[in-house]
């Protein structure tokens, strides 16, 4: 009873923290108001890595093969470091609201839209995973139906997000990281208690503590399939923009991404010793699962509810920020040009206009959370649910956008970076619905073997990145000066050149 007071007061807390927030401006809703400084934005940079998607899977990942389950965020927080040397002060010092923003500023609406799109499809899934997991862990600690916790984890959260918006996620971010990183430290501790008195090494498979690289996570894990799917969202992303474009300045947006990197990759390496310390403690359990079960096995009520309280933290660290995300993208950035003059986002717009997007923004916090919501209800395994969402965002979106700060010098044009958003994000599509059927039946059986043998196991993912490339260096060389970019839509800032 204990345990469920704790938790029910922490998902109150939250509730209230949204509902105080939720007649700020629209710039709070968006962008926090641009004006926190290096400690906030590097903890929700931190908080918005570690959601208990990526918390449980680390953890699922380090107990079924060891010490380099640790790579799907340490990636991440390595990726960190050139965000923040090179990107970070270049992205705060737009003044946008989204990614697609910065897309629409470098080649027009007709690359922003179907960038949003598939930002929004793949973010739903990420979501999805963030709501998969808040329903494993309350569902095993307090014993109820899976559906029913998924459907507590989203209510609350869906809420909390609209509600409060950015502004309440900065707020709550900072002490959010710090109930993760007390309950962390105190499952840590009771699983360390609980071993074998021979400590692990008798009780591990063989290669469980192996690093960098193991029987089952190897060089080509490590050294291409990681850094391009997992470590690229990182340095372009729409929740890790969302970030920086709360700081203060430039300076702040560097120097956060550059701390937030020194906190990512000790966590990293926690995670994964911790599931393989749970693997050793109570081997035979399903990966995903280990952490609630530890929880509930080790920790002693009243522990166990803060516990809890600390993981669903992370949860909503990093739910809230990719809801946000999404939402704000879809109005500000698909729907808003479509209803005509122009859209709210530039300084001095239209307060109706404003009011409007604000409007757009709440609506779909709710309808995106609700596809996220059913998204959950067929979800497989966490990580696999990430997986598929990173790499149609990394298909689509990542090289046009990373491509945009450099496009007078690489001359890139519209017209190929349109392509290459629209079919790098096919391909990548093509590549993961069932499992790959499709792209290996349009292949063929001796296309799939040349792909195979040049691109790895991984080929159907790496593809999509090989496309939107080719598509947007070759297209760019054949077609059109890179000079000609669309009008921009009225209603938004033209602000300072990308260079």
């Amino acid at each position: 009873m204990l345990d469920l007071v704790i938790v029910a007061t922490y998902l109150a807390v939250m509730l209230a923290v949204g509902w105080r927030a939720r007649k700020g401006s629209p710039d709070s809703y968006w962008v926090a108001g641009r004006r926190y400084g290096t400690l906030p934005v590097a903890a929700s940079l931190v908080a918005t890595t570690f959601g208990a998607s990526s918390t449980l899977g680390i953890i699922g990942l380090g107990y079924s093969r060891g010490l380099t389950g640790a790579w799907w965020a340490l990636m991440g927080g390595l990726a960190l470091i050139p965000f923040g040397l090179l990107l970070a002060g270049r992205v705060r010092r737009l003044e946008v609201y989204t990614l697609p923003d910065i897309l629409r500023r470098a080649y027009g609406d007709r690359v922003a839209v179907p960038g949003a799109l598939f930002i929004a499809v793949a973010w739903c899934g990420i979501v999805g995973a963030q709501i998969v997991a808040g329903g494993l862990l309350l569902g095993a600690v307090f014993a109820l139906p899976v559906q029913a916790a998924v459907a507590i984890t989203a209510a609350v959260f869906i809420l909390y997000t609209f509600w409060g918006g950015q502004l309440s996620v900065l707020r709550t971010d900072a002490w959010q990281l710090g109930l993760f990183v007390a309950a962390l430290g105190a499952t840590l501790a009771l699983v360390a208690a609980a071993l074998p008195g021979d400590g692990m090494r008798g009780a591990l498979p063989p290669g469980h503590l192996a690093f960098p690289v193991s029987e089952g996570f190897g060089w080509y894990e490590l050294l291409v399939f990681y850094p391009v799917i997992v470590g690229m969202p990182y340095l372009v992303g729409p929740d890790i923009y969302s970030r920086v474009l709360c700081a203060r300045d430039e300076g702040t947006a560097r120097r956060a991404a550059l701390l937030a990197a020194s906190g990512v990759i000790p966590l990293s390496l926690l995670l994964a010793f911790l599931g393989v310390m749970i693997h050793a403690q109570a081997p035979g359990l399903a990966p995903e699962s280990a952490l609630p079960t530890a929880v509930v096995e080790l920790a002693p009520q009243g522990l166990r509810g803060l516990v809890v309280v600390g993981l669903l933290g992370a949860l909503m660290s990093s739910a809230d920020t990719t809801l946000i995300s999404a939402s704000t993208i879809l109005a500000l950035n698909v729907v808003s040009p479509l209803l005509g003059r122009g859209r709210a986002a530039g300084g001095g717009a239209d307060a109706g206009l404003q009011a409007r997007d604000l409007r757009l923004t709440r609506a779909f916090v709710v309808l995106v959370g609700l596809a996220a919501w059913a998204i959950a209800a067929f979800q497989g395994g966490i990580i696999s649910s990430l997986l598929l969402a990173y790499t149609v965002f990394v298909g689509g979106v990542v090289l046009p956008t990373l491509g945009s700060f450099w496009r007078d010098r690489l001359g890139l044009t519209p017209g190929a970076a349109m392509w290459s958003v629209i079919l790098g994000g096919a391909v990548a599509i093509l590549g993961e619905v069932r499992d790959g059927a499709l792209l290996r039946a349009l292949l063929g059986e001796s296309g799939t073997a040349s792909l195979a043998a040049v691109l790895g196991p991984e080929y159907g993912s790496l593809l999509a990145v090989a496309v939107s490339a080719a598509v947007l260096v070759v297209g760019s060389r054949v077609g059109g000066r890179p000079d000609q970019v669309p009008p921009r839509t009225p209603g938004i800032a033209a602000g300072p050149p990308i260079r």
